[in-house]
């Protein structure tokens, strides 16, 4: 009996995850596990931040960590180039990936490139990548190639908060705004019978980590911020922690993704807005979505508060872009562009994502904004 892809739920996660500060000093023991050979893939500043912990915790197992620098965008080259240096030290079999985007991705690129097994030491929580199977190919001219993908995913994730307390705040709202947008594109997956990242339906797993990520966010966002001035992770910024890394990765790989991050494709070509984190965007996107689905002006004005609570963008504006014609038009047609749209309750056309972005500028400037730069 051959089966039908359209009635498969799948789900997908890391094989293990481990929180909390000093959780750095597992990574010896999580290493051992898996192999004898690892090698630490990042970029210069994340190797003075990690290498005395994973040094001396895997010196501690008897095994020796070399070093491979990442240096500018993750491209294939850049890879290759790796890669060869790698197999230059004993072949490693288990690759530590860390860093914000470009470490993890790299690092997981070279992990599929030696067959080696996978641990992800993220240094901040800017995006939902660490525990996901994805990652993302450059080409020399900065531009996104291709999205990869691991045949598994990662065999764990080690997320030590003293050292993303650390991290810049700009980093931990680019964060909020990723994982905020999970249960919302989810929900129009869904709606859409939609396939995941795994190629499956949704299962109730994978909607109830929606709405968990969405609950935590809410609730603490604003006091998870306020631990990065203490400088010491508390109980919020613990919670919001694992609803960024964790819950994110697991939401949005489960269920999919829509209008929020359809709309990248089109900022991106704002040379201005391409120059922002990630999360910023799909924040914005996320605000374009709510109003192609018509929600009403109070749930409307609920978001834009919270948004500008935690410092993320309610309008072209925040991002110091005008929302002329000419620069609407060409982000409705870059967001036209994106595989995602067909996770929507209705088809769209790039007048659709004008007029919702027109109404969006004009509900924005009712209140008080704040750019970017100045937020």
């Amino acid at each position: 009996m051959s089966a039908n892809p359209q009635a498969i739920r799948a789900f997908g996660a890391a094989h293990r995850y481990y929180q909390g500060p000093g959780a750095l000093g597992l990574v010896g023991d999580v290493v051992s596990r898996l192999g004898r050979r690892p090698v630490l893939v990042c970029d210069a500043i994340v190797a003075g931040l990690l290498r005395p912990a994973v040094d001396a915790g895997c010196s501690a197992r008897g095994m020796a960590v070399p070093w491979l620098e990442v240096r500018g965008d993750v491209t294939r080259a850049m890879v290759q180039g790796l890669v060869r240096q790698a197999r230059g030290t004993d072949a490693p079999d288990v690759v530590l990936a860390a860093g914000g985007g470009k470490g993890v991705d790299a690092g997981k690129a070279v992990s599929r490139e030696l067959g080696a097994r996978l641990v992800v030491l993220p240094t901040s929580a800017s995006n939902d990548g660490p525990c996901s199977e994805s990652f993302v190919y450059y080409d020399d001219e900065h531009r996104m190639e291709s999205v990869e993908h691991l045949p598994r995913n990662p065999d764990a994730v080690i997320v030590d908060t003293e050292v993303l307390v650390r991290a810049p705040r700009a980093l931990l709202v680019s964060g909020i705004g990723d994982a905020l947008c999970k249960l919302y594109e989810g929900e129009q997956a869904r709606r859409a019978h939609g396939l995941n990242l795994f190629g499956g339906r949704n299962t109730l797993a994978a909607a109830q980590l929606s709405i968990a990520c969405e609950r935590a966010i809410r609730e603490h966002a604003v006091p998870g911020l306020a631990a990065l001035q203490a400088g010491s992770p508390d109980m919020h910024f613990e919670h919001l922690t694992e609803a960024l890394v964790l819950l994110a990765g697991l939401a949005f790989e489960n269920s999919g993704l829509s209008i929020a991050h359809s709309m990248t494709r089109g900022l991106t070509r704002v040379p201005r807005i391409a120059a922002t984190l990630h999360g910023q965007q799909v924040g914005y996107g996320l605000l374009v979505q709510f109003m192609l689905e018509r929600r009403p002006q109070d749930f409307m004005q609920q978001q834009l508060d919270f948004h500008r609570a935690v410092g993320l963008a309610t309008s072209l504006q925040g991002f110091d872009v005008p929302a002329t014609d000419d620069v609407l038009r060409t982000i409705a047609d870059g967001a036209m562009t994106a595989p995602h749209l067909k996770h929507f309750e209705r088809p769209l056309s790039a007048s659709d994502f004008v007029a919702a972005m027109r109404g969006l500028e004009a509900l924005a400037d009712r209140s008080p904004s704040q750019s970017l730069e100045n937020a």
